[in-house]
């Protein structure tokens, strides 16, 4: 496929820097970061969530409208020579396919290239990100013990093979990181950006 537009989906636990990457990613193709935050931050924002406290029951039912509404924006609205950069956490349940395939076919649907990039990183490293302020201003989960226990009891949905590339930011830099997924995307016949 050769297009002028990607749509990257950056996975991985938290804390193996989807967002740092991922923003890194979305300025070098003068695209968009769709960090998962944005879409959760407007329902944790209304309970001031500090990132710790359990939530209440149902709370990710709330998110599921503000999710409908970006991603239809993205595909009803947003010019097609636009790239998005889109990050989530998808365990390993069978929710999971039906969302990575929202977002794929959400590219398919827009003729941008699709690129599933799966972050990793020593949990050591992992888990010293986690409680961080800019964590806890985006309402993201800031438990760093929490999820060290999240991690070594959670598995990640995998990507088919040939549409995922595996980057491991344990040491390398954000921005090397995204010059490696831009590459990857301009190997798979990625023109513009």
């Amino acid at each position: 496929m050769s297009t002028d537009a990607a749509v990257v989906f950056m996975l991985g636990y938290p804390g193996t820097g989807k967002r740092t990457v991922g923003g890194h990613v979305a300025a070098q193709l003068g695209g968009v970061l769709v960090d998962n935050a944005l879409i959760n931050r407007p329902v944790l924002e209304v309970l001031q969530w500090d990132g710790v406290a359990p939530l209440p029951p149902g709370i990710w039912d709330r998110v599921v409208p503000v999710r409908d509404a970006v991603l239809g924006t993205i595909e009803d609205l947003a010019p097609p020579t636009t790239s998005f950069v889109v990050t989530n956490v998808l365990e390993d349940e069978p929710a999971a396919a039906g969302a990575y395939e929202r977002i794929r076919s959400l590219a398919r649907r827009r003729g941008s290239l699709f690129l599933a990039v799966m972050t990793e990183c020593d949990v050591d490293v992992q888990v010293s990100r986690i409680d961080t302020p800019d964590r806890v201003a985006l309402r993201k989960g800031s438990d760093p013990e929490g999820y060290r226990r999240h991690r070594l009891a959670t598995r990640l949905f995998q990507p088919p093979a040939e549409e995922v590339l595996t980057i491991d930011t344990t040491t390398t830099t954000p921005a090397a990181s995204a010059a490696r997924v831009v590459d990857e995307l301009r190997s798979r016949g990625l023109h513009g950006g």
